[in-house]
């Protein structure tokens, strides 16, 4: 095995080595944050219920909607501007990036954070005919702009290719507070409620935002006057909100009108389907945070034979791992949804459709990442309008019907379909494929 393995990677060209060098010690984080995650949904799942975590899902898949208007493309933008700034040296640059996002942003976050707090209780009653949504809902809102000022400094850490302190903060600590905060309730034998779970999230989005500040000031000491680029800035932003509204939208959807069209109890459900689905696009997710400022430094390179090489290798690995994914879910899937509770091994076939779906959203490679730093931002906005149409319409369609179910086929078909199309584009717009064994 161990010849095998030092075989294939005497193979790798040396970008591809890079993407797997710095996604190591990601792909640590990571795995450390999946198990805080799933430590958290097991308890939540044993504990308020599928009616609970429903809830607590609802809650922080709104606001997940809400942050994405909040950023206004900004995350991408920072991310291509500060990898290319890097690659240059033009710490100029880098300080008017960082400092016109947060002048966009900050005031942005907190007009909306104040429009959804006053239309809190309206959404819980007339939309989600659910009360309980109500506190736990205005408490995610309270801290959308920590959320907001976190992910502006993490595009930036991700930037300087410290891509494993990036998910630290972006993606781990958060989980990690509230799956310590939970082993402490248990530990004194204090009852786990919903406000209490809710209160711990925000608790841990505000860790997330002094940490992720701090090591960006010491990462990050070069002083200068600041200077607005807003212009520049939101010229490429705008085009990425398309992008990432729609993207997060069509992402959010299924839980968001399972909640609308049936209950809080099938959002429970279909959640914990959903997070073990996604284990199958794991090491997709991963390795996006460090192929992302390789492809934008390939292409302003204009090395595009380098960059199809690297991407069909990384793409033909996580096919591989998609795969078997699938298999394992497909005979051992009750047995796992079995963790959270024997009631819910009602999630099975959401899980076992949801992980069809996502082994095609990883067998197709990086094509929405290519486009983007390609300065393809406007066809993968309008992919995912397309997309986010077709999303919203099929769930209208299948979930008054068959509830989680209904929801997952939706999810798979659509994301099969626009990563189909966005494959297509790039071949066009780049003569790139990113699927393994095509060449030309």
């Amino acid at each position: 095995m161990i010849r095998v393995i030092k075989s294939s990677l005497a193979k790798l060209d040396i970008h591809t080595l890079e993407v797997l060098k710095k996604s190591s010690s990601s792909l640590l984080v990571k795995i450390l944050g999946m198990v805080a995650a799933f430590v958290v949904s097991i308890i939540l799942g044993r504990t308020i219920g599928p009616d609970g975590l429903g809830i607590i899902t609802l809650a922080n898949q709104i606001v997940s909607i809400v942050l994405i208007f909040g950023m206004l493309g900004m995350d991408n933008v920072i991310l291509k501007e500060i990898s290319i700034s890097y690659e240059n040296k033009d710490w100029q640059h880098i300080t008017n990036t960082i400092y016109t996002a947060l002048r966009i942003n900050i005031p942005l976050a907190l007009s909306i954070t104040v429009i959804f707090i006053y239309l809190a209780p309206w959404l819980t009653i007339n939309i989600f005919n659910e009360p309980a949504l109500n506190a736990p809902l205005i408490i995610a809102l309270l801290v959308v702009l920590p959320q907001i000022v976190s992910r502006i400094f993490a595009s930036g850490i991700n930037g300087f290719r410290k891509i494993w302190q990036s998910n630290l903060v972006n993606d781990t600590l958060s989980v990690g507070v509230v799956a310590i905060g939970l082993i402490i309730l248990l530990f004194f034998k204090i009852q786990i409620t919903i406000i209490n779970v809710a209160i711990l999230y925000a608790l841990g989005r505000v860790v997330v935002m002094i940490a992720v500040t701090t090591y960006w000031n010491h990462l990050f000491k070069f002083s200068a006057k600041r200077n607005s680029v807003s212009r520049k800035m939101l010229k490429v932003a705008l085009p990425l909100l398309a992008v990432s509204a729609t993207n997060m939208i069509s992402s959010n959807a299924d839980t968001v009108m399972l909640g609308w069209l049936s209950n809080t109890r099938e959002v429970g459900f279909y959640s914990v389907a959903a997070r073990l689905a996604l284990l199958t696009s794991f090491f997709h997710i991963v390795t996006t945070s460090s192929l992302t400022p390789k492809i934008a430094s390939l292409y302003g390179q204009n090395k595009t034979v380098e960059l199809q090489k690297m991407v069909q290798q990384v793409t033909k690995g996580l096919g591989l791992i998609g795969f078997a994914g699938v298999i394992v879910f497909v005979f051992a899937g009750k047995f796992i949804l079995s963790l959270w509770g024997n009631e819910f091994t009602i999630a099975y076939f959401p899980l076992i459709i949801i992980a069809i779906g996502q082994f095609f959203n990883i067998a197709t490679g990086a094509t929405g990442i290519i486009l983007i730093m390609s300065g393809n931002e406007k066809l993968v906005g309008y992919v995912s309008i397309f997309a986010v149409i077709l999303n919203l319409l099929l769930n209208y369609i299948f979930i008054p019907k068959y509830g989680a179910v209904g929801a997952a086929f939706t999810t798979a078909i659509t994301i099969s379909f626009s990563n189909l199309i966005k494959l297509l584009l790039v071949k066009w717009r780049l003569k790139i494929w990113t699927i393994p064994f095509i060449n030309n």
